[in-house]
């Protein structure tokens, strides 16, 4: 709760989310790395930070960037197939990563053997969404309408009925037309 919380609109979704993955990476990477010199006390306190991080950058933005992004048309679509797509990659993990853990543990033991290395497998995945998020349009303090060019002053605004253009007349328009 207290990451959702911290995340306000003065920062911006795409600072926050490459925030976040920065520091969900030095995070995996610590924890990974140095797994066997932490003490339980450390890695709790990295959880919990870790915990913190995932709530204040990618988990709030995940929700808040499909629904901002897609043109109006598509909002609802896109929004969809975004969380679709997340929930897929969900799946994946655990049916991939999870056998991992336990991998070359003694039958019928509680022994997590590989927790080190899935931790720096998901720092590689923590620093692949740093860059990833580059591609992610800023949606700070912009309205729906304006991210969708439903306002005058934007290029695909269509004073003759209020709305957007359709590709073919904004382009003839651009052209000179």
């Amino acid at each position: 709760m207290a990451g959702y919380w911290v995340t306000v609109d003065t920062i911006g979704r795409k600072p926050i989310q490459i925030m976040g993955f920065i520091i969900l990476t030095g995070i995996f990477v610590a924890i990974g790395f140095a797994y066997h010199l932490l003490s339980g006390k450390a890695l709790l306190a990295l959880y919990a930070i870790a915990q913190f991080f995932f709530n204040f950058g990618p988990n709030a933005t995940t929700f808040i960037i499909p629904g901002e992004c897609f043109p109006t048309r598509y909002r609802s679509s896109g929004h969809g197939l975004s969380a679709a797509s997340g929930k897929v990659g969900a799946i994946i993990a655990q049916v991939l990563i999870g056998p991992l853990r336990t991998r070359g543990a003694k039958p019928d033991s509680s022994d997590s053997p590989w927790l080190n290395h899935v931790m720096q497998i998901y720092s590689v995945f923590m620093f692949a969404g740093i860059f990833t998020s580059l591609l992610v349009p800023e949606t700070k303090r912009k309205t729906l309408e304006r991210l969708a060019g439903e306002v005058e002053g934007t290029p695909e605004y269509d004073p003759d009925n209020g709305r957007n253009m359709d590709t073919e007349k904004a382009i003839e328009l651009r052209e000179g037309g």
